[in-house]
């Protein structure tokens, strides 16, 4: 089966307070995924590049580097700033060059200052809205933590493409 590309998906947003902590928990669980995924698999295969496209270590960079972005876009959210921050759509750092434990080290550190400050938030916070710079819709954090959390699985299942294909 083919999977749909990230940038042919569809999203439904404005999204009720009460989904946040589904969305938090979704999030809280990607490291632990991401660390069973590489287990035993050597520095050399999670380097490798299939197709031209992004190791494994550089879908993981990514996902760190994005959650800068999303740290930035809940505060951009909340503080009513009209437009959300760009995205990052190629890793900023030489991921590949760096021990695996190290790559899932900044996703990590990344992801629990982003789960920090959406539990900081407040009612009043979760329905403040931004646009999205490329999808032209307005989000609240909410639908930035479904976002979130739906690209995080894009990337996953990426991750299992590749490992699948490497260990044929």
């Amino acid at each position: 089966m083919k999977n749909t590309l990230w940038f042919e998906r569809e999203f439904k947003f404005g999204m009720p307070p009460g989904m946040l902590p589904f969305f938090i928990e979704r999030l809280s669980f990607t490291a632990l995924r991401l660390e069973q995924k590489v287990r035993g698999i050597d520095e050399k295969t999670l380097s490798l590049k299939l197709d031209g496209k992004w190791s494994v270590k550089q879908n993981i960079g990514h996902l760190a580097e994005v959650d800068e972005v999303a740290l930035r876009r809940i505060d951009e959210i909340t503080n009513g700033v009209p437009q959300m921050s760009p995205a990052v759509f190629e890793p900023g750092k030489d991921y590949n060059a760096m021990p695996i434990a190290e790559v899932i080290g900044i996703f990590k550190t990344n992801r629990e200052a982003n789960i920090n400050r959406y539990r900081m938030l407040q009612e009043p916070d979760l329905e403040k809205t931004s646009l999205h710079p490329r999808l032209k819709v307005k989000m609240n954090v909410v639908d930035l933590a479904m976002f979130d959390a739906e690209h995080d699985d894009h990337h996953l299942v990426r991750i299992n493409e590749i490992l699948n294909t490497l260990s044929r």
